[in-house]
């Protein structure tokens, strides 16, 4: 019995000793081998029951007369008023609904929700709304009370009528919690940020028109890491934003919908990279942006940006969808890893893909560049500096100049895919090149060698090719 406790105690110490003497490389091949960190949000809708207008309480605006709602229930708001404002203060849910109404108010939000369990604003079927500010205002007496449609607690809109609302003072929609919008015609031209949702904004259907001297949509919990995400399930956004396009502090969800922005007048004629942004958002000018993550599930998106096009400052997820971006910085840039794993993605921009960690899994990519097609760069210690290309189809056009198809200041494997680059510089790499398999074509040409350029396009280096071992 003695030897056999020695002998399995000799063992552990074997295989413990064995483990120290590979932990370096157990902690790399860790590190290099990361999938995305990327978060995602689900959300369940309110839902908004058939609603009997015949037998909700009527209320008419009047000219200099606020309406003050403090009982829960069902109200429909008629008529014009040119200074007036709807005041709820209430316990429980009330729905609002609004029935052919133009209100502007001198003196603060047109709807301001001091308090109610649930706030449901309801555009009624075949209506035409408007929600105007003024352009100076007390707000009350109360500092955040900073939106034509202001609420403390949640907003649920729906209903298939439009909606114009003018924000000439600050927001257009903005709540303390969280913003639902289930359906509906929305259009909002503001001098601040279109839509705020403290928690989260998340849109179901609908068509959302925001043109913005700020942010278009944001999520802005900068306090708490479940919140302050935004989820797009579905309807039409068009955002002409002076700011970022749509923002979320924390994590941003695309499942699908049709989403088409411009931030910060669009790209620059420029050809050179450069522009150069505040990280705040304030002064930021990228299509989408998010603190933590991005994940595109699917969906058409479109976007025209000074600054990057989409952007985290952690990782993005790109599993589906078409998506097509002009950019004078990066077409999509994330600190942390990006991976790509489907889709049709068309790029114009300063540099294509740019990450710590690119892995390309998967998708069709074309790329037209004027500095990187695809570049990985240290800007996370999370991940290993590597390009990985497993599948795909990359078509990569780059401008003259210093300029590299493929930049890796750290590592490039290629193990799959069909890699088609024309350009003076194809790749540059500061680490390991390793060929394990798929298609590259250089300038028309097919070959199984990663050329090192070194120093963007300035002399050519050696060759690596043949199949090296995959990490």
């Amino acid at each position: 019995m003695k030897k056999i406790i020695i002998i399995v105690v000799s063992l552990m110490f074997l295989l413990f000793a064995v483990v120290l003497a590979s932990g370096i490389i157990i902690v790399k091949n860790l590190k290099g081998n990361n999938s995305s960190n990327t978060s995602e949000n689900k959300i369940e809708y309110e839902e908004v029951n058939n609603i009997n207008y015949a037998e909700s309480d009527m209320l008419t605006v009047k000219d200099g007369e606020d309406i003050k709602i403090t009982k829960e229930g069902t109200y429909t708001v008629t008529g014009n008023s040119s200074d007036s404002s709807i005041i709820v203060e209430a316990e429980g849910e009330v729905t609002l609904i609004l029935d052919n109404v133009s209100i502007t108010n001198k003196d603060g939000s047109v709807i301001y929700v001091k308090s109610a369990d649930k706030f449901y604003l309801v555009v009624k079927d075949g209506t035409n709304n408007t929600l105007t500010d003024s352009k100076e205002y007390s707000g009350y007496g109360e500092e955040d009370v900073d939106a034509v449609i202001y609420s403390k607690d949640d907003i649920i809109i729906s209903g298939l009528g439009t909606l114009n609302i003018n924000a000439n003072n600050n927001h257009g929609i903005h709540s303390k919690d969280y913003i639902q919008i289930l359906n509906g015609n929305i259009k909002i031209n503001s001098v601040n940020d279109g839509i705020v949702g403290k928690d989260y904004v998340a849109i179901k259907d609908g068509t959302i028109n925001i043109e913005s001297k700020s942010d278009g949509i944001k999520a802005s919990n900068d306090t708490d890491a479940s919140l302050g995400y935004i989820v797009i399930d579905g309807g039409e956004i068009t955002i002409n934003s002076q700011g970022d396009g749509i923002y979320a502090y924390n994590n941003l969800t695309i499942n699908k919908g049709t989403i088409n922005i411009t931030s910060g007048g669009g790209k620059t004629t420029s050809n050179a990279k450069g522009y150069t942004s505040s990280s705040t958002s304030d002064e930021s000018n990228k299509g989408l942006k998010a603190g933590n993550s991005i994940v595109i599930n699917d969906g058409d998106i479109t976007i025209n940006s000074k600054d990057d096009g989409i952007h985290s400052d952690m990782d993005i997820s790109i599993k589906n969808g078409t998506i097509t971006v002009n950019s004078s910085d990066d077409a999509i840039h994330a600190d942390g890893m990006l991976s790509i794993d489907g889709g049709t993605i068309t790029l114009n921009a300063a540099e294509g893909l740019e990450a710590t960690y690119v892995k390309v899994n998967d998708g069709k990519i074309k790329i037209s560049a004027t500095d990187d097609g695809i570049n990985a760069g240290n800007k996370s210690g999370k991940y290993s500096v590597t390009i990985e290309i497993n599948g795909g189809e990359l078509t990569i056009n780059m401008g003259q100049g210093d300029t590299d198809g493929i930049d890796s200041n750290g590592n490039l494997i290629i193990n799959g895919g069909t890699i088609n680059i024309t350009g003076q510089s194809p790749f540059d790499y500061d680490g390991k090149a390793e060929y394990n398999g798929g298609t590259i074509i250089v300038n028309g040409t097919t070959t199984n060698q990663i050329t090192n350029q070194m120093m963007g396009g300035g002399m050519p280096g050696g060759m690596q090719g043949g199949h090296g071992g995959r990490r």
